[in-house]
């Protein structure tokens, strides 16, 4: 992967603390609250600001930021920490994950205390709170949305003589311009063949990742809609070589790829954006997804959870409030990381910042309306790590798609049948 920096505007730098355990000395009856968050250090490094900040503006209660690079080892290490009695006081988790933790009781829904504190949930975007909505109460507070866009190289779209994506393109369109942009050591178009990146083309197409999106109990690949996608995907990845195949990727990853030079096109959330910042000489602006049918997009949010047996509920809910209230929200929009989840931070020049890349940040907020969130349910990790395990085999090993939508349907349907669906 691009080795990722801290790259903060001079007014959030100034507030940093540091990518690894961060606490300022705690002195005699301060409170320390842990609060546990995934990502590399351009990614972090805006948690690290508001934990400065709000101590600051806090007298009395010390944030101890534990950031972790991977996000495998931060759902394990949450896992580890919660089956042995000592979770972090607050941790980030994105929604289609938290579901695990939610389902056996082991969070402290924050929304009745973020109501006591004076917040109002109608000043944030509704996708995100219902994402976050489980067993009709907020679990967790969500500070970012984002929809899935494209990223793409200006100078290799000009060098090849296509014109840049526009607003309403049609998915033809995003094939030719793929097609036609691979060559000389360069590919067209990389996306994981993962549920989450596929899902915004099924429901463009008038198709469905599941049978039913609040209580699913299967996934539906095996659909027309769904299947008509996914071949077309597998050609134009596979069989017309725009995307690179298995051995290219074992050498260099996608997000790598693209930095160099190397791919033309990337499907990414604004997760991508601190790393691409830093990229020197690298011309790059993003667009929205490609239609079918009608207008989609897949949400991508993260929310700050309280853990139920944490002994600091109010403190906890207090550094909540202020890290998705409006301070905290512009420190992180400012390091390039998060679409704000808060409506008046979003259409901000904290978001909308014209001299920083993305030039067309707007692209995110315009995504908004379209967007669908996929299922909340305790196993759907496991089911998107299975479905792309098999994906996979289709789009880089040359399986047969039948038979892989198929393997992929017998693996998932008993995590369906064994989950708490509850919403």
């Amino acid at each position: 992967m691009i080795k990722r920096r801290i790259a903060l505007a001079a007014g959030v730098a100034a507030l940093l603390v540091g990518c690894g355990t961060t606490a300022t000395p705690a002195t005699s009856g301060d409170t320390t609250i842990r609060v546990q968050v995934s990502g590399e250090p351009g990614e972090t490094a805006g948690y690290s600001a508001i934990a400065k900040a709000y101590e600051q503006s806090h007298p009395g209660t010390k944030v101890q930021l534990v950031p972790v690079a991977e996000k495998s080892d931060h759902l394990t290490r949450l896992s580890t920490a919660f089956a042995g009695g000592n979770p972090p006081d607050v941790f980030l988790i994105n929604y289609r994950e938290y579901a695990q933790f939610a389902a056996r009781g082991a969070i402290e829904p924050i929304g009745p205390r973020l109501a006591g504190l004076g917040v109002d949930t109608a000043d944030y975007y509704e996708q995100p709170i219902s994402a976050f909505t489980y067993d009709g109460q907020v679990q967790c507070m969500p500070q970012n949305l984002s929809s899935l866009v494209v990223y793409y190289n200006r100078t290799l779209f000009a060098k090849a003589g296509v014109q840049a994506p526009k607003p309403g393109w049609t998915f033809e369109q995003f094939k030719e311009a793929a097609i036609r942009l691979t060559g000389d050591g360069v590919h067209g178009l990389g996306m994981d063949p993962s549920i989450v990146r596929l899902a915004p083309f099924v429901w463009s197409n008038g198709g469905d990742i599941v049978d039913d999106p609040q209580h699913p109990t299967r996934l539906t690949l095996d659909t027309p809609a769904a299947r008509q996608t996914l071949e077309s995907l597998v050609q134009l990845v596979r069989d017309e070589g725009a995307g690179p195949d298995r051995t290219e990727l074992a050498g260099q990853d996608l997000e790598a790829r693209f930095a160099s030079g190397k791919l033309a096109m990337y499907l990414g959330s604004r997760r991508d954006t601190p790393a691409l910042r830093e990229v020197q000489n690298l011309d790059w602006d993003v667009a929205a997804l490609p239609v079918t049918r009608k207008p989609a997009g897949v949400l991508h949010s993260d929310a700050y959870c309280v853990a139920r047996k944490s002994k600091h509920h109010d403190e906890a809910a207090r550094f909540i409030a202020y890290a998705t209230g409006k301070d905290g929200q512009q420190i992180t929009s400012m390091s390039g990381r998060v679409v704000p989840s808060l409506r008046e931070v979003a259409n901000s020049s904290a978001f909308l910042d014209p001299v920083k890349k993305p030039a067309n940040s707007q692209a995110f907020l315009d995504g908004l309306p379209h967007l669908k969130s996929l299922p909340v349910l305790a196993t759907w990790p496991e089911i998107e790590d299975i479905a792309g395990e098999e994906l996979a085999r289709a789009f880089h090993d040359g399986a047969p798609l039948d038979d892989v939508i198929k393997r992929i349907d017998e693996r998932t349907r008993p995590l369906f049948a064994s989950s708490d669906s509850t919403r």
